[in-house]
């Protein structure tokens, strides 16, 4: 029926979206959160965990060099500048288990994420410039996930991580 239907949609709102055709040299964001629950669609599909601070959590850590890197690594790159994961592969697409994380460690990834959400990230072939998205990589990473600050320092691995995602053509594209 058109009720049950109905219903079948609406049981996938989510505050979290994942953005599967995503343009590496004009978007900023793998992953979304919306303040209210959204029914998400084709080319940003819901996706549902247990709790808003574990959504956030997997948005910001979506949205690291990290994630980012994981993200262009499993997509489809058959465009220059665009990669594209079929919502299929979505489930096994690996991704930070945020429901692994301590009570502490996810207030901390919520928090980190009320306080830096609002940021004006720049496109992920710029991200080796993108002060805001390293101070995203670098709360995360030593104040969630416990990394040592070496990784974070000039010339550190994150720092080349970053140089090396932004050089790479298939992020790029004509830019």
């Amino acid at each position: 029926t058109i009720d049950s239907k109905v219903l079948s949609v609406y049981a996938t709102a989510s505050h979290c979206h994942f953005n599967r055709d995503f343009r590496f040299n004009s978007q900023s964001t793998s992953m979304q959160f919306t303040p209210l629950r959204t029914i998400g669609g084709r080319a940003w599909p819901s996706i549902s965990l247990a709790t808003p601070k574990q959504e956030k959590a997997i948005v910001l850590w979506a949205n690291t060099s990290l994630g980012l890197l994981l993200y262009w690594w499993y997509a489809n790159k058959t465009q220059p500048g665009r990669g594209s994961i079929l919502r299929s592969n979505l489930e096994t697409l690996p991704v930070l288990d945020v429901t692994k994380l301590t009570r502490k460690q996810l207030n901390r990834a919520a928090k980190i994420f009320d306080e830096t959400c609002a940021l004006g990230l720049l496109p992920i072939h710029q991200l080796d410039t993108d002060a805001e998205r390293q101070a995203i990589d670098e709360r995360f990473g030593r104040e969630v996930l416990n990394l040592p600050a070496s990784l974070f320092a000039p010339e550190g691995a994150f720092e080349l991580l970053r140089r090396k995602l932004a050089a790479e053509p298939s992020i790029r594209g004509n830019k």
